[in-house]
């Protein structure tokens, strides 16, 4: 070989040795749930399966409990140290994309073949005319009840209540009292939080009633139909049908499954636990159809990820999300934590159609209301729980809670 050729070689080689390698990029992401079975499915199953087909770039997940997320995420965007991909609920889409937390998708999903097996979840996460949410996720609030009990107490199994009415008449058949003490509650309705919230304004939009006017400047939830649903809600809590608190596990039994109560709203993830803690008495447990008075309704909403306006790679995040709500990573993730598929083509999977209940919350879509994206939202739905806690422990009359919070709202809107 030419002396030229061979210190040109020996340089080259020199060169590719002292060279840096190519640099990694991380992504990092903040799930919202901390239940094992999703933890589980994330770590074992869904990074290694995103590094293998993405090489070169790494995926962090850290997992926050629902109740922390919010602080945190806070603390993270002011001091500029904010993950690339966080999950959140829809109703939060608003007030990150006010505050420019986080980043419009559009361009994206323009381009993604998927978005159109999303359908109208995908619009969930939309604020002024900008969708900043993939759907991972969803819940909702329906009549869950004990096809047991029913029978015990001479009440159809397979009828559930469809209205009010039935409603009071079935939760008062089903309450059993001893002394003083509710050994089993009718119902059981949450008095305080953001359930007691989502529950009384799924009340509110069966009889027709709105949060807010149709600009979402003045709160219109204390009017005459607001005011008779509080009524009605906190007419339950009597302490003969049901009691002002919310009913608790019993170890590690959901109060529906312990036998504590009969009726309960909630979402698919009560039924995940009980087949989890009492699979001999899933087969007990039913779903009704959503209720209504003078509509039928009923409160569904969607958890999602949204892409950081802080990341530097906002490009490797949304291939990240991408991965994420992929159908076959949904399926994981969907079975682990009992939710509702966000995609079409899911709502025909197996282990959809082998469970009748989970198919209800599908069916029951029909009839949904989803929580406002405004700015202001989380704030209007904190003074609602205060004041709904009020009435229901007698603090205050409905109408001087329902007031009461309006002009707080009102306030906040201003």
């Amino acid at each position: 070989m030419p002396r030229t050729k061979l210190v040109c070689y020996a340089l080259l080689v020199v060169l590719m040795l002292t060279m840096p390698a190519a640099a990694e990029t991380t992504i990092r992401v903040w799930f919202a749930d901390t239940a094992e079975p999703v933890m589980k499915v994330v770590r074992e199953s869904l990074i290694p399966e995103f590094e293998k087909t993405h090489p070169g770039t790494r995926l962090k997940v850290e997992f926050i409990p629902w109740g922390e997320l919010s602080p945190k995420l806070l603390t993270a965007f002011a001091g500029g140290i904010a993950p690339d991909v966080f999950m959140h609920g829809q109703a939060a889409t608003a007030g990150f994309a006010a505050s420019n937390q986080v980043a419009p998708l559009d361009k994206y999903i323009a381009q993604w073949d998927d978005a159109a097996d999303f359908g109208v979840t995908l619009n969930s996460g939309e604020y002024l005319g900008k969708r900043y949410l993939v759907p991972l996720y969803g819940s909702a609030n329906l009549l869950v009840y004990r096809t047991d009990f029913f029978q015990e107490v001479g009440l159809d199994p397979n009828s559930p209540p469809t209205d009010w009415d039935e409603l009071a008449s079935a939760a008062q058949r089903l309450a059993i009292k001893k002394g003083n003490r509710l050994v089993r509650e009718g119902i059981d309705l949450s008095s305080a939080g953001t359930s007691g919230q989502q529950t009384w304004s799924t009340f509110l939009w069966q009889n027709g009633g709105n949060l807010f006017n149709t600009d979402y400047t003045k709160a219109a939830f204390n009017d005459t139909k607001g005011v008779e649903t509080l009524e009605f809600y906190t007419s339950l809590m009597d302490g003969n049908i049901a009691d002002h608190q919310q009913a608790e596990a019993v170890g590690s039994l959901p109060p529906l499954a312990a036998g504590t109560v009969a009726m309960q709203f909630a979402g698919t993830e009560i039924l995940g636990g009980f087949k989890t803690y009492a699979p001999d008495k899933y087969p007990f447990v039913k779903v009704g159809v959503p209720l209504q008075k003078q509509d039928k309704a009923a409160w569904y909403s969607f958890a999602g990820l949204f892409l950081s306006q802080q990341s530097a790679n906002k490009d490797a995040a949304w291939e990240a999300i991408q991965f994420l709500t992929s159908q076959a990573s949904l399926e994981q993730i969907i079975k682990a934590v009992g939710g509702l598929p966000p995609r079409n083509s899911m709502q025909n999977a197996g282990f959809i159609q082998e469970d009748p209940n989970l198919a209800m919350f599908l069916r029951g879509m029909d009839a949904a209301k989803f929580n406002p994206n405004i700015p202001q939202w989380t704030k209007v739905r904190d003074i609602l729980a205060r004041y709904i806690e009020r009435a229901a422990f007698g603090a205050s009359t409905p109408k001087e809670a329902l007031d009461a919070a309006a002009d707080e709202v009102n306030r906040i809107l201003q």
